[in-house]
Formats: C-alpha cells, sequence, structure tokens
C-alpha cells in the first residue's frame, strides 16, 4: 500500500510537470510565431472563419494561419470552433486537403486546439486523430514533425483522449518512428509518447511497453529520460526493463549522464527525471553503483548541493529514501550525517 501511494504521489508530481511543460511547449511556440495585430483575428473574425468551414466555403491557408494564431491562448476562440457546427469537421476536411500549405496549418489548428481542456481534447481527437496519424508517415518532414506535436497535445488533454488514441493506432505508429534518424521528428515523437505513457498509465498494453524499451537504449539519456521515467511506473516496467537493457552498462550511461548534467545550471528536467528512474528501479545493485559514484568520485558536496536545491531535492531525496530501505549501510549516508 504504501509503495502504491509513493508511486501515485511522484506520478502526481510528473502530472504537474507535464502540464507546466505544455504551458512552456505553448508560451515557446506563442513567442517564436506570434503573429502581428493586424494578422491575428478577433472573436468576430474567428466566428467568419468558422461559418465558412461550416458551409464548406472555400478557405486560404491564409485564414488558417489566422486561425491557428487565434487559438494559441484564448479559451474564447477555442470554444467558439468547438459550438460552431461542421467547424471543427471543415479543418479536418483540410486535413486531407490537396494543397501542403492548407494541410500544415489544419494540423496547427488541431495542435493548438489540443491544448484546451479535456473536453476539447476529446472531441478534437475523434475527428481528428486518424488524419493526424495519417500525416505522420508524410514524405514531407514538416507535417509529420507537426502532427506528432498535435497528438501529444491531445494526449495531454486527458486520459480518455489518450485512450481514444491508442485505440487509432496512434502508440503503434509513434512507438516505431522512435527510430527514425531525423532528430526533430524523433523530438517531438518522444514528446507525444511521453503524453500518452503518463495519461495512460498502466493501461498502456505491456506490449508497447516491451516494445519501447527495446529501443530506448539506442537513444541518447538526454532524450529518452523523460520517458523512461513515466515508463518507470507501470507495473510491468521492471520485467521489461531488464529484459532489454544491460544494467552495468545502463548504469555507466547514467553516471556519466549525471557527472556532466550536475556541473551545469540545475535547471535541466532530465537530471530529475533520472534520480526518479533510478528511485523507482528499487534495484539494490542500482542503488549502490549509483550511491557509490558520489563517495568514490569526492563528490558529496555535490549530493549536498542537490539537497538544497528546490528544483530537485525532492526527487533526490525520494532515491535517498528508497535506497536507505536495503542500503542502510552504505557509506553515503554516514557521510550525509557527518
Amino acid at each position: 500500500m504504501e509503495e502504491e501511494e509513493a508511486i501515485e504521489g511522484i506520478r502526481e508530481s510528473s502530472r504537474n510537470l507535464l502540464l507546466m511543460n505544455r504551458r512552456q511547449k505553448r508560451d515557446a511556440v506563442s513567442d517564436e510565431k506570434r503573429p502581428l495585430p493586424n494578422l491575428r483575428p478577433n472573436s468576430d473574425a474567428v466566428t467568419q472563419i468558422a461559418n465558412k468551414l461550416k458551409t464548406k466555403s472555400a478557405v486560404t491557408a491564409s485564414e488558417l494561419r489566422a486561425l491557428k494564431n487565434s487559438l494559441i491562448d484564448d479559451a474564447a476562440n477555442i470554444e467558439i470552433i468547438l459550438h460552431t457546427h461542421g467547424a471543427l469537421r471543415g479543418i479536418v476536411r483540410e486535413l486531407s486537403s490537396h494543397g501542403l500549405n492548407k494541410q500544415f496549418e489544419a494540423i496547427g489548428c488541431c495542435c493548438n486546439l489540443g491544448l484546451g481542456d479535456a473536453k476539447a481534447g476529446l472531441t478534437v481527437t475523434k475527428a481528428a486523430g486518424p488524419y493526424l496519424i495519417a500525416a505522420l508517415d508524410s514524405l514531407n518532414a514538416d507535417l509529420a514533425i507537426s502532427s506528432a506535436w498535435a497528438l501529444g497535445n491531445l494526449a495531454g488533454s486527458g486520459p480518455k483522449a489518450s485512450e481514444v488514441l491508442l485505440a487509432q493506432g496512434c502508440v503503434a505508429r509513434l512507438t516505431h518512428l522512435l527510430v527514425c534518424n531525423y532528430e526533430d521528428l524523433r523530438e517531438s515523437v518522444l514528446y507525444a509518447l511521453v503524453h500518452l505513457c503518463n495519461q495512460l498509465k498502466d493501461n498502456l498494453p505491456s506490449e508497447y511497453v516491451t516494445k519501447i524499451l527495446s529501443i530506448l537504449p539506442r537513444l541518447r539519456l538526454s532524450m529518452s529520460a523523460h520517458l523512461l521515467f513515466i515508463l518507470s511506473c507501470h507495473r510491468d516496467f521492471r520485467t521489461c526493463f531488464q529484459s532489454y537493457f544491460l544494467l552495468d552498462e545502463f548504469i555507466l550511461k547514467v553516471l556519466h549522464f549525471m557527472s556532466v548534467s550536475i556541473e551545469k545550471p540545475l535547471d535541466d528536467p532530465n537530471i530529475v527525471y533520472v534520480f526518479r528512474l533510478i528511485a523507482n528501479m528499487n534495484c539494490v545493485y542500482t542503488f549502490d553503483k549509483f550511491l557509490s559514484y558520489f563517495v568514490e568520485n569526492d563528490k558529496m558536496h555535490v549530493l549536498k548541493k542537490l539537497l538544497e536545491t528546490d528544483q530537485v531535492n525532492e526527487s533526490v531525496l525520494w532515491l535517498l529514501g528508497n535506497a536507505y530501505k536495503c542500503c542502510s549501510e552504505h557509506t553515503v549516508f554516514k557521510l550525509l550525517l557527518s
């Protein structure tokens, strides 16, 4: 019971981190591509575009771009689209249009609609999910990347949207793309999988946990740390992890990553995910290797600094608490108390 409560606590903390991540991603896109005032339509103009979409009138790429911009940080405009019968269907229609520009802007509309609440996310997922998943295979890299970001936003809107995406084949397609050689696409795929796995929790079928864990060892830890941590909360993680990760090799990879990360400013969330991942593994051998790193490399001052740093101290304490249960005699605890 205590272990279940602890895992639920760390999942809640992870949910908060993911929500913050989605807001930061939205704000970054907003700042980078913020439209000029005359290109950003007011609610009346949004209503006009919604009515054109509803009546199957021709909509230009410029109008779709303006609509996309209007949805970035305006819940009222999102409501206009979702409450105008046929408007969402019109956006979905443009997803399969012949013009690449219109397809790209329509995907952007879905991406920003996905930043709405759980109800909005579910509605958009049911209507647009299959088209966005199909666009992942586009020969146009920008379309594939934007589709993955959109799917990530939709998944992040709530567990119901994620369950629909799972049924639509989204997890299978994204997992397949983890091995692609295009880093920008892989980054967007990881973003989508993080949100899907976080929302689905133990409802994510073990076959996907197994498949994802068979691929992650090939990626840099700086890319895979977040997804590894999310999967470490899954009931089948330990069994699947041991099948695909060589423990000694993985520990060396973690220690190298940590030795580089802790010398930098501690605002990199990946260091948090690494600590939480090690804590969730609950492996005596891993704990011993991990704790010994601080002692053998004269890094106790770094561990103490981590414990005093707000961004990471909860995760470090979580790890130390789990380690103490089975390694209470380890030198690191004596040095911390001295």
